[in-house]
C-alpha cells in the first residue's frame, strides 16, 4: 500500500513516507513534490537517507526530505545517526509554510537539470545538492566520525568509517584545488598516524621502561635544613617530620614549601623515580602507540562553492 499523499499550502505535494522506509524503498519521486519521513525507528529512517543520497537520479537524491518534529526526541537518542544532517531538517504538523520558497527553489531547480548523472559523479551531486540548498559544506562534531569532525551528507556516499573520512576529504581537497570550492578554516585536529583516529588517550609514560602505571609524589623543601624528599618521606602519622634534621614542619609557607612533583614507576621491575615523563599516545581505533610529534595534524575547514563550480552546473 501506497504512503498517503496529501496537498499542503500553494498546492505542494506531500508523501508521508512510512511502510517505504520500513522496506528500504524508494517511492516514485513524481508522484510527490517532497517526502515527510513518518517512521520512528531511527536506523531504518537512516537507511532510506542514504539510499536517497546514494540514488543517481536528481529526482530522487535533490528531493527535499524532511523529518516530522513529534518524532525528534526519538532521533535524539541516536543523535550519531546525524539524520538531521542528511535531510532538510524538521517540520512541525506538516506546516510548510515558511519552507515554501525554499522547496519552490529546489523543485524549480530540478526540473532544469538531465534525468540522470553517472553513479560514480559524486562530486557533481555534491555540488548540485548544496546550491539547489544554497548551503556552504560545513563540518559537524561526531562521535561516530573517525576523527571527531564529519561532512555527513558527503560521507553517506561510502560504506565503513574509514572509507567515509579517507574519501569523503578527497573529494574536498580535489574540489578545492579545481577551483570548485573556497574553504574557511575552522579547527585543528590531532589524528592517529596509521588510522587518522582523533579519539586518542594522552598518558605519562615512564622514560625508562615506557609504561604508564605511574604515581605522583609531592615534593617538600624544608627551609630550615635545605632538605628535598618526598612528602612521604617526611610523613609520620599526621605529623610532618624532617628526615634529615628531625624537626616537625607545622606551617606550609613558613617551615616548608612544596616545589613540585616526582613520579614513580609501579612496574615491579623498574621503579623508576623520576620529575619528567614522556608523552604517550594511544590510539582507541586500531591500538597503534605513538608519541605526539608521530601524529598527523588535521585542518579542519568549512566550504562553499565558487563561481566557477555555479557555472558549470548552471550550464
Amino acid at each position: 500500500m501506497p504512503d498517503k499523499i496529501l496537498t499542503l499550502e500553494n498546492g505542494i505535494r506531500a508523501q508521508l513516507l512510512d511502510d517505504c522506509i520500513d522496506r528500504n524503498e524508494i517511492p516514485n519521486a513524481e508522484n510527490a513534490d517532497i517526502w515527510i519521513i513518518n517512521n520512528e525507528k531511527a536506523w531504518e529512517v537512516r537507511k532510506f537517507l542514504i539510499s536517497v543520497i546514494r540514488h543517481p537520479d536528481p529526482k530522487v537524491f535533490l528531493k527535499p526530505v524532511f523529518l516530522q518534529k513529534d518524532l525528534k526526541k526519538i532521533y535524539k537518542e541516536f543523535k550519531n545517526y546525524n539524520l538531521k544532517h542528511l535531510c532538510d531538517g524538521y517540520i512541525q504538523d506538516l506546516n510548510i509554510q515558511n519552507k515554501i520558497p525554499y522547496i519552490r527553489f529546489i523543485l524549480n531547480f530540478i526540473a532544469k537539470l538531465d534525468a540522470s548523472l553517472h553513479q560514480g559523479d559524486l562530486l557533481k551531486k555534491t555540488l548540485l545538492y548544496y546550491h539547489s540548498r544554497n548551503k556552504d559544506i560545513d563540518f559537524y562534531e561526531s562521535a561516530n566520525s573517525l576523527n571527531g569532525y564529519s561532512y555527513p551528507r558527503i560521507e553517506a556516499y561510502y560504506d565503513g568509517t574509514t572509507d567515509a573520512y579517507i574519501n569523503g576529504r578527497a573529494l574536498l581537497h580535489d574540489a578545492y584545488k579545481d577551483d570548485l570550492l573556497h574553504r574557511k578554516y575552522v579547527d585543528t585536529s590531532h589524528i592517529c598516524k596509521k588510522c587518522h583516529s582523533g579519539f586518542l588517550n594522552y598518558r605519562e609514560e615512564c622514560p625508562k621502561c615506557k609504561e604508564h602505571n605511574l604515581q605522583v609524589r609531592v615534593l617538600i623543601h624544608h627551609f630550615r635544613c635545605a632538605h628535598v624528599a618526598t612528602e612521604q618521606s617526611f610523613q609520620q602519622g599526621d605529623r610532618l617530620i624532617c628526615p634529615k634534621c628531625s624537626m616537625e614542619l607545622r606551617n606550609l609557607g613558613v617551615d616548608y614549601d612544596k616545589p613540585g612533583k616526582v613520579f614513580y614507576c609501579l612496574n615491579e621491575k623498574c621503579k623508576n623515580e623520576f620529575q619528567k615523563p614522556l608523552i604517550g599516545v594511544h590510539c582507541i581505533n586500531c591500538k597503534t602507540e605513538q608519541a605526539p610529534a608521530e601524529l598527523h595534524l588535521e585542518k579542519i575547514y568549512n566550504y562553499e562553492l565558487t563561481q566557477k563550480a555555479i557555472n558549470e552546473i548552471l550550464n
